[in-house]
């Protein structure tokens, strides 16, 4: 069975050609080259850069929350609905969301989950566990024990509000949610792309200096080589809420076998992760400190991951397609 997936993200669409649960080809466009664009649209321009006409199903792992098959993304003007889809093309189709794809891959191939941070043991699979990935978005998903079968719950966590632990953080949500005009500072408005440059006006503002006009990749570069102090002291900022938001989500979904932390910031940030800040902060929650410390905290970095989740969703529900 050919199924075509894709992989669309706030940043980047992936989309590939899975027979067999292997890609046979693969190819990727800027998510805003669909800006506004209808579903069908962008399957047909998908089937044609792949260089087929028909596939057996499809199935689109989609930033952002899909609800009775619909969503309409979070970052970008694209909507799905895989009825509609589905009756305009006469193909079976899927729609779910992206950390959904992501935990499929991960309860479907355990070996890609990728290097641990913090020295608490490997990944426990048959338990469960949660996934917390930084692009574009913030997206989170949890694994259930494998006792109740191969199911992956998603979440909007992200959207969540921010928690301080200290006055420096309650000052940075203060100073966000002037910079912004927001009532409420949520994880992804730090926890992201666009969050990390968020993270670094409002650290500026604290340090009564003016921030420059830098992208995330720029914050990134700086922080991490220390020519800046405002760049170096926005990544151990952002270490530490990513610790404290990977902390909750193992204590709220007893996600006790571990957690994957992921995307393309993470992998930008690899360097001030591994230091211990990020896992200091993961432990640090009261009286619960004693049984994160050995809940393992996994990063992963694998590109084709979405896709493969994605691909191994299709086979799941498509099953009784030849």
């Amino acid at each position: 069975m050919t199924v075509l997936v894709g992989d669309i993200g706030g940043t980047r669409a992936r989309f590939a050609l899975y027979n067999q649960g292997r890609a046979q080809l693969v190819r990727e466009f800027p998510t805003a080259d669909f800006d506004g664009a209808g579903a069908t649209a962008v399957v047909a321009r998908a089937l044609e850069v792949l260089g087929v006409r028909d596939v057996a199903a499809i199935c689109f792992a989609v930033a952002g929350p899909v609800i009775d098959g619909r969503t309409s993304m979070t970052n970008v003007n694209l909507t799905f609905d895989e009825r509609e889809i589905s009756k305009e093309l006469g193909t079976p189709v899927a729609v779910i969301n992206d950390l959904v794809a992501l935990g499929h891959g991960f309860n479907s191939d355990a070996a890609r989950a990728g290097k641990e941070i913090g020295g608490a043991g490997a990944i426990r699979g048959d338990d469960t566990r949660a996934i917390v990935c930084a692009g574009t978005g913030l997206g989170m998903a949890i694994l259930p024990s494998r006792a109740i079968g191969r199911v992956v719950v998603p979440s909007e966590g992200g959207h969540a509000r921010v928690t301080a632990v200290d006055a420096y953080e309650r000052e940075l949500i203060d100073a966000a949610e002037q910079e912004l005009d927001v009532r409420g500072i949520t994880w992804e408005h730090f926890l992201s792309g666009p969050g990390l440059v968020n993270l670094y006006r409002a650290v500026a503002a604290l340090w009564g200096t003016k921030a420059e006009l830098l992208g995330p990749n720029q914050i990134s570069k700086r922080g991490i080589a220390i020519s800046d102090p405002v760049c170096h002291r926005t990544l151990e900022t952002f270490c530490a809420f990513l610790g404290t938001v990977c902390g909750a989500m193992a204590l709220t979904a007893h996600a006790f076998g571990g957690i994957y932390v992921g995307g393309t910031v993470i992998s930008a940030l690899a360097p001030m992760l591994e230091d211990g800040r990020f896992r200091r902060r993961f432990v640090d929650i009261g009286i619960q400190a004693e049984i994160l410390q050995s809940v393992p905290t996994v990063m992963f970095s694998d590109d084709s991951l979405g896709l493969y989740g994605a691909a191994e969703y299709a086979t799941l529900a498509f099953s009784s397609i030849e």
